[in-house]
């Protein structure tokens, strides 16, 4: 059988560590290829060798029956590989236009002079993104996108380089619900018009979708392949894992306490509007909303760093009506953001580094840090929290697991008993995904109470007490876990509005 891409026999070691050996990757012209696997499986290493950012240390690949060097990303791309990665890889500070054509610059000549076309350039991005459905202008600044926005302009810009292959690494961790389909009638496009896409993911049930074939990887190894529509969900999930995995959302029945957090009207910049809600210790609240609905907005807003604000924070029953980020951890609230990179974790520093920075006066006397302190206390948590790492790895080394886990240590370190958690579980594989749960379970078990802000309807409805929908700044709905549907959930996400009609034809569903 001919395949318009064959990867053979790669191998690739890190220090020593083996992370691929001798894999086999073969992909038709066309088609939807699937890559999964658990975290530190090497997916991501795969491909970056195919998009030239890695070499192999043995291996060959062949791209249309021809062998290829690729030493770097520009002669991946110059043979029509394209690689969107997992994290966001766009210039803030530049317009949608100016990174979508900031490699392939088109010029205009006026007498002796050349200069960039600006009127081509704005002209043919309005018609990429009219076909995206996105209604944002050209000259948008990047930085004033939402995350799931700038990753639809990652997916232009390489759809506008005239790829052969198209590398997508978990392209829909940043996505609402409909912002998934339209990906998904894009990829569809793209295939009629000859183009390989390689679909990295931990969200099975959109691999079953998107997919045409599919590659397993544990370990480092490839250990099936397949028609992706004849593969069992339950069977794949043990292929990647090497066991059963056999309760997705082990939520635990906790008894409630005290109200912990409460907030009266809140608003900031008519970006959120009149929000008024409390919390209990043992309690997880979930709230959802679409692309831009607030829930980021509203979770920066309560932790201090959007401010000022209107309305009012009680923490313990003690009044804020201006707060800031170092307020809110002395007063044991944190904000576990969903960016790791950035914001989250500081990618470069050691493990040990990262866990203490939010309470560095518990390892430090008069001023000086004490080393054998700060390892201590990553020895700690390492155990604690089960995260598979070395005292003295680098964060940027470690698995999306671990680094999920590792942003649970850093707060637990500064003794935060409200925790504001962004997408817990974003582009980590499902056997990671319980373990974050357990740990969850754990907080809430000792009292902690947890705001889960997620996209994930599935595991809100898992692993939530209550769950509010935002729309437009708002709080639209809330329901218990027992009212709580899909259908319900995106109907009122949409901007559904509650009638006798509506809400009699969701509760069928």
């Amino acid at each position: 059988m001919n395949y318009f891409l064959e990867m053979k026999k790669i191998t690739k070691s890190f220090n020593g560590n083996i992370v691929l050996k001798d894999v086999d990757l073969f992909v038709r012209k066309g088609e939807v290829h699937a890559l999964v696997g658990e975290n530190g499986a090497g997916k991501s290493t795969l491909m970056k060798i195919l998009a030239g950012v890695m070499q192999p240390d043995t291996g060959e690949i062949f791209i249309d029956g021809k062998r290829q060097v690729l030493n770097n990303p520009k002669q991946a791309q110059d043979v029509g590989i394209s690689m969107i990665f997992q994290d966001i890889n766009l210039f803030p500070d530049l317009t949608v236009a100016e990174n979508i054509f900031l490699q392939r610059i088109p010029l205009k000549r006026i007498g002796l002079l050349k200069l960039i076309d600006w009127k081509k350039i704005h002209k043919d991005t309005e018609k990429y993104l009219k076909y995206m459905g996105l209604n944002f202008k050209p000259q948008t600044s990047v930085k004033s996108l939402s995350v799931g926005e700038q990753k639809f302009v990652e997916i232009i810009r390489a759809m506008f380089q005239k790829a052969k292959i198209i590398i997508m690494d978990e392209p829909t961790t940043a996505l609402t619900e409909r912002e998934t389909c339209q990906l998904f009638e894009v990829i569809r496009d793209v295939k009629k018009l000859g183009v390989t896409v390689i679909f990295i993911s931990h969200r099975l049930d959109e691999v079953t979708k998107i997919a045409d074939s599919l590659t397993i990887l544990r370990d480092g190894k490839v250990v099936e392949t397949g028609i992706a529509q004849n593969l069992d969900l339950n069977h794949i999930v043990k292929m990647m894992a090497g066991k059963e995995v056999e309760d997705r959302y082990p939520k635990l029945n906790v008894k409630l306490g005290k109200e912990v957090l409460k907030v009266e009207n809140l608003g900031y910049n008519d970006r959120i509007k009149d929000i008024s809600f409390s919390l209990r210790s043992g309690e997880i609240l979930g709230i959802t909303g679409l692309s831009g609905a607030g829930r980021r907005t509203l979770a920066r807003t309560i932790f201090g760093i959007n401010r000022p604000f209107e309305g009012k924070i009680f923490i313990n029953d003690r009044v804020f009506r201006n707060m800031t980020p170092d307020l809110a951890i002395k007063n044991g609230l944190c904000y576990v953001t969903g960016i790791v990179a950035g914001e989250g974790l500081i990618l470069k520093m050691a493990v040990p580094s990262n866990i203490t920075l939010t309470n560095l006066n518990r390892v430090s006397h008069k001023g000086i840090l004490i080393n054998t302190e700060e390892l201590k206390a990553a020895r700690d948590f390492i155990k604690r929290l089960e995260i598979r790492a070395e005292e003295t790895d680098i964060v940027q080394n470690l698995s999306g697991g671990s680094q999920k886990k590792l942003l649970f240590a850093k707060w637990l370190f500064a003794n935060a008993r409200i925790m504001m958690i962004e997408d817990p579980t974003t582009g980590i594989d499902i056997s990671s995904k319980v373990d974050i749960y357990n740990i969850i379970n754990e907080l809430v078990r000792s009292g902690v109470a947890i705001i889960l802000i997620s996209s994930d309807l599935p595991e809100l409805i898992g692993m939530c007490d209550r769950i509010m929908v935002m729309y437009n700044g708002e709080i639209k709905k809330e329901f218990s876990r027992s009212e709580a549907t899909q259908e319900k959930l995106l109907f009122y996400a949409s901007g559904g509005e509650d009638s006798k009609r509506t809400q009699t034809n969701i509760n069928k569903k």
